[in-house]
């Protein structure tokens, strides 16, 4: 369960995908430019604020020259950690005399 302070699924991926594309140092009126989509879906979907498609995504990662994996990693980098250190926490405490009280 999420809280109502931490990011959904459409904030994380909206936040990767202007964070590449400010890397980029492109704005929406370039994104405008050389793609057939429009600046203020855009910016909803960078806001977290509209759903997107698989799809999308990927024309989006096209547009922006990266892999569409790119915007999953930075988008859930942080889940993944915690998923990681989960179950480096399992394999310790199955040692034998590592066990925990919890």
């Amino acid at each position: 369960m999420t809280s109502q302070h931490e990011p959904n699924v459409y904030e994380k991926i909206g936040s990767a995908l202007k964070s590449i594309r400010l890397e980029k140092k492109l704005k929406l009126k370039d994104i405008e430019a050389i793609s057939d989509m429009n600046g203020p879906t855009i910016s909803n979907i960078e806001r977290g604020k509209q759903n997107v498609s698989i799809g999308w995504l990927i024309h989006y990662a096209n547009v922006l020259e990266i892999d569409p994996n790119e915007i999953f990693l930075r988008a859930f980098k942080d889940d993944f950690k915690e998923k990681q250190l989960e179950k480096i926490y399992e394999r310790f405490n199955s040692y034998p005399g590592n066990e925990s009280d919890t």
